[in-house]
């Protein structure tokens, strides 16, 4: 801490947290301002010394904490992508645009939230963590409700623990689902919530007849854990009961909670666990080989970043052959967008179709090894804007069916074979 340990910022955006964050500062005796992004914080935080600001005004934001005598903010609460066309720029934006146009053109989240924090220290501020001035809103080890986990319940949560450890160096979402040693999904950028949902789904049209299984929520190795901690909820603990799951095993003092009484309310009045669980490793994994070969068809050829999301989304899936798992991965610029556990390679692709807007063709699919690049799988690439397909293999030889290359030319869509066998790191053409 920089400044006055009981003086803090906060920095909005949306839901509950920054106001709790709020509450408990001022609780102990401190005193906080806070930075009210327009459109995302809640409105409830006018309660306290406030600014609102546009997204684009990073100066305003930056005189007003230091004006209220604020040097250590937290960042926290919902934020999107920035849109251009909401901007309404203050000169500190116009100073910084070199810097905030690569912040826009990163390629991932974790790149976007490491460049907005070197931005505010720049100009004077020390961003810290929740942990550093709220550690009351973080789930402490053991069972926080009345039910326990099971043994098969805690082998599900170290399943869980350990894949999403083994998937952070590709700045994969948080959050697993593992029921009985399967991992049924795992949340790309469509949030916790969104993923739960569609685990619900699919239970459903199964009639119903799976039950149990594990949400296991907690941060990627090499996270900022000041500006990204996971969190949960209420909402949390509602879908994963509308899902059928036994509990929510968490990263003890490493994911926040949201409205603590009525989650774990929530959680006792659905017969739901929610536990913290410790001694899981911060550290990356062993990193897994990209460099491998990529063998082109047809009369589309990939580009060098298109090639390079190729052997990332390989990469991908020689990680999750490990877990026995991994039907599909898309990609946009490094940006993972969704991975697929043993869903068709086309519904993966339409759910990933749903979550991007605009009209521009870009973004990759890879198939993974046991699942054919068919035409139904190009038609869906087609349909949802994506650049184009490679299939996994070990061997070289294309997994695609007859006249796939034509089709996909056709379609205006590249196609290629990527060889994870291979150490070439190149791509060439058949």
């Amino acid at each position: 801490m920089t400044g006055p340990a009981n003086r803090i910022g906060i920095i909005a955006g949306s839901g509950s947290l920054p106001r709790e964050v709020a509450e408990s500062v001022v609780a102990r005796g401190g005193s906080v301002h806070v930075v009210m992004v327009d459109g995302a914080a809640d409105a409830s935080l006018a309660m306290f010394p406030h600014t609102v600001v546009n997204w684009a005004q990073p100066g305003r934001a930056t005189a007003a904490l230091l004006q209220a005598g604020v040097r250590d903010v937290v960042m926290l609460g919902g934020y999107r992508r920035p849109n251009l066309r909401t901007a309404r720029p203050d000169l500190a934006f116009f100073q910084m645009l070199p810097a905030v146009w690569r912040l826009l053109r990163a390629g991932g989240d974790d790149a976007v939230l490491r460049g907005l924090v070197a931005l505010f220290e720049t100009r004077g501020l020390h961003v810290v963590g929740v942990a550093d001035v709220a550690r009351d809103l973080l789930i402490e080890d053991g069972p926080q409700t009345q039910r326990e986990p099971s043994p098969q319940d805690r082998a599900d949560a170290e399943r869980g623990f350990a894949l999403v450890a083994a998937l952070g160096r590709y700045d994969i979402g948080q959050a697993t689902v593992v029921a009985n040693g399967r991992v049924e999904a795992i949340e790309g950028a469509e949030g916790t919530d969104r993923m739960l949902k569609r685990v619900a789904e699919a239970r459903r049209g199964l009639g119903g007849s799976a039950r149990g299984g594990v949400l296991v929520k907690r941060p990627k190795p090499g996270q900022d854990l000041r500006v990204d901690l996971p969190a949960i909820g209420p909402s949390t603990v509602e879908n994963a009961a509308s899902a059928g799951l036994s509990g929510v095993a968490v990263m003890a003092e490493h994911v926040l909670c949201a409205e603590r009484a009525g989650a774990i309310a929530e959680a006792n009045a659905r017969e739901l666990f929610v536990a913290g669980f410790g001694k899981q490793p911060l550290s990356e994994p062993k990193r897994t080989n990209e460099d491998c070969a990529i063998t082109g068809f047809g009369g589309v050829s990939m580009d060098d970043a298109a090639a390079a999301d190729v052997r990332r989304g390989a990469g991908i899936l020689a990680t999750l052959s490990a877990f026995e798992t991994g039907s599909a991965v898309i990609i946009d610029r490094r940006r993972v967008i969704a991975v697929g556990t043993d869903e068709a390679p086309c519904d993966v692709i339409r759910r990933a179709a749903a979550l991007r807007s605009g009209q521009k063709r870009r973004g990759i699919v890879v198939v993974g090894r046991g699942y054919e690049a068919d035409e139904g799988v190009l038609h869906a690439a087609a349909e949802g804007k994506f650049a184009g397909v490679a299939a996994v293999s070990e061997t070289g030889a294309p997994n695609f069916s007859e006249g796939i290359a034509g089709l996909a030319e056709k379609l205006g869509l590249f196609v290629g074979s990527v060889d994870i066998g291979s150490k070439e790191g190149e791509h060439r053409r058949d």
